[in-house]
């Protein structure tokens, strides 16, 4: 794995990793990326227009795959976001189809915001708390053009990140130790 998206609930991060060659289990970080003041490529996002939907997040998910066709929802801003949904609904679009344009938009936020032309190599670990949405999933597997073989959600999605510090930390009190 190169390549790291990582979404939690207040942030956003891309983390492309470069291989170790003497030691194949440990990578450094070639680049990395983190979204600024704005939750509108965040967990917050999908939360806070769930709820302007009147939908519990936890159906968030199942709901837009239900969809016909991801409606078009501009993903820069949550006020434009908002008006967009509210002039979906006026027209009739089917919620499935706005929930769906919801994980599209935050996919496309993310992508212009963080990636901004960088190449992801697959194999991609998709991480935090917004990985359990499978709706966000397919948005960044339809427009990377990446299946579900490229674009993994590891076992402990919403924990890799301080899985990871709790290494380095645990690495620097044994170098510590060995008096190194």
């Amino acid at each position: 794995m190169r390549t790291i998206i990582e979404i939690g609930g207040q942030d956003s991060k891309l983390i492309l990793l470069e291989h170790n060659e003497e030691d194949p289990y440990r990578a450094t970080i070639k680049d990395f990326a983190m979204n600024e003041l704005c939750a509108a490529g965040t967990g917050a996002f999908l939360d806070e227009q769930a709820c302007r939907l009147g939908i519990c997040i936890e159906d968030f998910a199942a709901m837009a795959l239900e969809a016909g066709a991801p409606a078009h929802i501009a993903g820069r801003c949550a006020v434009f976001a908002k008006t967009d949904m509210i002039h979906l609904q006026q027209k009739g679009t089917p919620m499935p189809d706005i929930l769906l344009g919801v994980a599209y938009s935050l996919a496309r936020n993310y992508l212009s915001n963080l990636v901004r032309g960088r190449t992801l190599d697959p194999v991609i670990s998709f991480q935090g708390g917004t990985a359990s949405n499978l709706a966000l999933k397919k948005a960044f597997g339809d427009l990377l053009h990446f299946n579900n073989a490229n674009l993994i959600v590891p076992e402990h999605f919403n924990t890799m990140g301080a899985y990871g510090a709790a290494l380095l930390a645990h690495e620097k009190v044994l170098l510590r130790m060995s008096g190194h």
